[in-house]
């Protein structure tokens, strides 16, 4: 059963461009052995990311991401059970804005 799981965050202020470049590395590593796919998107400090794949996997990934010390205030937007991935192609896509 695949499943789709958005969620946001604020970035730690110790978050710079490059810790953004070793998390994207690391999730793209991690994502593709644990076969889930999906999108970061980072602007302003927050953080938004979209997680697809099968659900132990996609929630074993969100329970490290929520502890993860470099964000704060991670919201759980959604979760549902999909038919097919948006974001097949991607280990992990990335949309970064400065502003």
């Amino acid at each position: 059963m695949l499943v789709r799981l958005m969620y946001a965050s604020r970035a730690a202020d110790s978050v710079d461009q490059d810790e953004l470049l070793a998390i994207l590395k690391q999730s793209k590593s991690g994502n593709a052995t644990s076969g889930i796919t999906g999108v970061l998107c980072f602007s302003g400090g927050i953080f938004l990311q979209v997680l697809e794949g099968g659900r132990m996997p996609v929630n074993a990934l969100y329970n490290r991401i929520a502890a993860d010390t470099r964000h704060r205030d991670v919201v759980l937007l959604s979760y549902e059970e999909i038919g097919e991935r948006r974001f097949a192609g991607w280990s992990m896509g990335q949309s970064t804005s400065r502003g």
